[in-house]
C-alpha cells in the first residue's frame, strides 16, 4: 500500500505544480510563476488587518486572563472555512477530476485513491488557511510566554488543523455521491447538497455573530477585553461545537510543556483516527458513486419521425444558438455551477450580515432615506456591483472551461468573435443577478428612487460588460485548456486574479473620478461614469473580438 500511496501522491503534487505552472504561465511558459510573489503581495493589507485584530483580541483577553482565545477563535474560523468550501474542492477532486476514469481501472483500494486526493486538497489548505490562521500564530507566539514546546507543537497543529473538517466534508460527499448517483438528476442534488452546505456555514456564522451583538470591533484594546469579558459564555458555548480547536489551543497556550502534551496528542489522535474512518468509509461507498459517473440514464422515450424532424430542422440566430451553448457549457458540471453561484450568493450575505447585527446602524439607517437624492448613492450601488462582480470567474474563465473540446469552437461556422459575444452575454445573466440586489439593497433602505433605478441597472449592466470583456481579453491570451481537474478551469486559475486587480483598479479610479464631480459637478457624477462604461464597454468589446479572430488559430487544446 505504501507503495501505491508513494506514486499516487507524487502525481497529484504533480499535477498540482502543473495546475499552479499552467495557471499563471497560460500553460507553456514558466516565467508566469514571477507573477506569484505580486498575487501574494495583494493580500498584504488582508494580512495585515487580520493581525491587528488579533493583536487587539490578544491583549483584550490576555488582560482577563484568556489570550488563548486569540488561538480558539483563529482555529475555529479556520476550520469553519474548511468544512464550509470542503464539500465543493472534494466533489470535484474525487469525483469530477480527468484521472478518475484512469486510476479507478487499475489496481488500487479506493481508499488508496481518495487518500492520496485527501492529502493534496490539504496541503492546497495551508495556502487557504495561513492568512486566518498564521497572524494569530505569530501574534501569541511572540507576546506570550511560551514553552519551549510552542514552535514544534505549533507545526503539527497548523499542519493537522484541515484534517478533521475536511474527513467531515469528505464523508458527506462520499455518502451524497454514493446515494444520488442511483438518481436520475444526480447533478442536481449535488449542486443542491453543495448549496446546504454554504448555507449551513453562513447560518452558524450568523448565529455565533447574532450572540455578539452587544458588542462591537474597535482597536482600543480596554474596549475589547469588555466585549470579551461580557460574551465569555457565549464563545465557550461556541467552542465545544469545535473541540479541536479548544484542544489545539490548549497544547499551545503557555506553561509548563506537560501542560500542552495531552490535549496535544488527543487532538493528533482524534486526527488519525478520522482519517482512518474516512479511508474505511471509502472502501465501502467510493467506488459506487464514482463508477458510472459520466453516464446519465435516458427517459426511455422515443421521438416520432415528426419530433426528429421538428427539432433537427429548427434554426436559431447564432448569437442565440452560442448563449444557449454557453449556458449548457457551464451547467453540464456541477462544479463550475458552484463556482459561479458561491460569490453571488455569499458576498451581498456577507456584506449585509454584519450591518444587521450592530446597533449603531439603527440610527444611521433610519435617516438614509432622506439622502435617495444624492448623486453619491447610485454610484455606490454600481461600485457595489463592479465589487461582486470581481469575485465571480464566470468571464475570465470562459476559453479554459472548455478544456480539451476547444477544437469544438474552432470548427464552429461562426466568426470567434462572434462567439466570445456570446460568451459577454452569458457573463452578464450573473451579472444581472448583481445588479438586482444591488437595487434591492437600495430599495430595503428607501434610497431607490426611479432615477437611481436607472442609473443603476444601465450602469451596473455597461460596467459589468466592461468589465466582462476585460476578463475575456486575459483568459484568450492566456487560455489554460490542460486542466485535469474542473477546479483548475475556474478556482485554479489565476487568469481570475488578474481580472479581479483589473476590476479594483478600475474600482479605484472610478471612484477619484466620483470624488471629483461631486466636488466640481454633482449632477454629472453618473451620466459621465455610465459615459465612460459605454465607452469602454465598447473599446474593450471590439478588441475582444479582434484577439479572439487572431487567437482562436493559434490557441492549442
Amino acid at each position: 500500500m505504501m507503495n501505491n500511496m508513494r506514486a499516487l501522491l507524487r502525481v497529484q503534487m504533480l499535477n498540482a505544480w502543473r495546475g499552479l505552472r499552467d495557471g499563471f504561465g497560460g500553460g507553456k511558459s514558466k516565467w508566469g510563476l514571477l507573477l506569484l510573489p505580486l498575487a501574494l503581495a495583494g493580500f498584504a493589507p488582508l494580512m495585515f488587518a487580520i493581525g491587528a485584530m488579533y493583536l487587539s483580541v490578544y491583549f483584550g483577553g490576555a488582560a482577563i486572563g484568556r489570550g488563548e482565545l486569540t488561538l480558539t477563535i483563529a482555529f475555529t474560523v479556520g476550520q469553519i472555512a474548511c468544512l464550509t468550501f470542503g464539500v465543493f474542492y472534494v466533489i470535484s477532486a474525487f469525483y469530477f477530476s480527468k484521472d478518475i476514469s484512469l486510476l479507478i481501472p487499475m489496481p488500487l483500494r479506493p481508499g488508496e485513491i481518495v487518500l492520496s486526493k485527501f492529502i493534496s486538497i490539504m496541503i492546497g489548505e495551508y495556502l487557504t488557511m495561513l492568512p486566518i490562521v498564521g497572524p494569530a500564530l505569530v501574534i501569541y507566539g511572540i507576546f506570550a510566554q511560551v514553552s519551549w514546546t510552542f514552535i514544534p507543537f505549533a507545526l503539527v497543529v497548523y499542519l493537522l488543523l484541515p484534517v478533521v473538517p475536511l474527513v467531515l466534508s469528505s464523508l458527506f460527499s462520499i455518502v451524497l455521491m454514493r446515494v444520488t448517483n442511483l438518481r436520475r438528476n444526480r447533478d442536481l442534488y449535488r449542486v443542491m447538497g453543495g448549496l446546504l452546505g454554504l448555507a449551513t456555514g453562513l447560518g452558524f456564522n450568523y448565529l455565533t455573530r447574532l450572540g455578539a451583538r452587544n458588542g462591537h470591533f474597535d482597536p482600543n484594546s480596554g474596549q475589547i477585553q469588555q466585549v470579551i469579558a461580557q460574551q465569555q459564555a457565549m464563545l465557550d458555548r461556541t467552542f465545544r461545537y469545535f473541540p479541536t480547536s479548544t484542544w489545539m489551543a490548549d497544547a499551545l497556550q503557555a506553561g509548563a510543556p506537560a501542560l500542552g502534551a495531552i490535549p496535544f496528542l488527543v487532538f493528533v489522535g482524534v486526527a488519525l483516527v478520522a482519517m482512518v474512518a474516512m479511508v474505511w468509509v471509502a472502501e465501502k461507498l467510493f467506488y459506487g458513486g464514482a463508477v458510472g459517473g459520466d453516464e446519465t440514464r435516458a427517459s426511455g422515450r422515443k421521438l416520432t419521425r415528426e419530433e426528429l424532424t421538428k427539432e433537427t430542422s429548427r434554426a436559431r440566430a447564432p448569437l442565440w444558438a452560442l448563449l444557449l451553448r454557453e449556458i449548457k457549457l457551464l451547467n453540464r458540471t456541477p462544479s463550475f455551477v458552484m463556482q459561479a453561484l458561491v460569490p453571488i450568493i455569499i458576498m451581498p450575505v456577507f456584506i449585509v450580515m454584519p450591518l444587521i447585527q450592530e446597533r449603531e446602524f439603527g440610527a444611521f439607517f433610519s435617516n438614509i432615506a432622506a439622502h435617495a437624492g444624492s448623486p453619491l448613492v447610485p454610484a455606490v450601488a454600481v461600485g457595489a456591483v463592479l465589487f461582486m462582480a470581481s469575485m465571480s470567474a464566470v468571464p475570465a474563465t470562459a476559453i479554459s472551461r472548455e478544456g480539451k473540446h476547444f477544437w469544438v469552437s474552432r470548427s464552429l461556422p461562426v466568426q470567434p468573435r462572434a462567439q466570445i459575444h456570446a460568451k459577454l452575454l452569458h457573463s452578464l445573466i450573473f451579472s444581472a443577478i448583481n445588479v438586482a440586489m444591488a437595487l434591492g439593497g437600495l430599495a430595503f433602505f428607501k434610497l431607490l428612487t426611479p432615477l437611481n433605478f436607472v442609473y443603476v441597472l444601465v450602469g451596473g449592466l455597461l460596467a459589468s460588460a466592461a468589465m466582462g470583456y476585460a476578463g475575456l481579453i486575459v483568459d484568450l491570451l492566456r487560455p489554460n485548456l490542460k486542466w485535469t481537474d474542473p477546479q483548475q478551469a475556474m478556482k485554479g486559475n489565476y487568469n481570475v486574479l488578474f481580472g479581479m486587480l483589473f476590476i479594483w483598479l478600475t474600482i479605484a479610479i472610478l471612484a477619484g473620478l466620483a470624488v471629483l464631480l461631486y466636488r466640481f459637478a454633482q449632477p454629472l457624477i453618473m451620466p459621465a461614469l455610465i459615459a465612460i462604461f459605454a465607452i469602454e464597454a465598447f473599446l474593450l468589446g471590439k478588441a475582444a473580438g479582434a484577439i479572439a479572430d487572431r487567437r482562436y488559430v493559434q490557441i492549442e487544446d
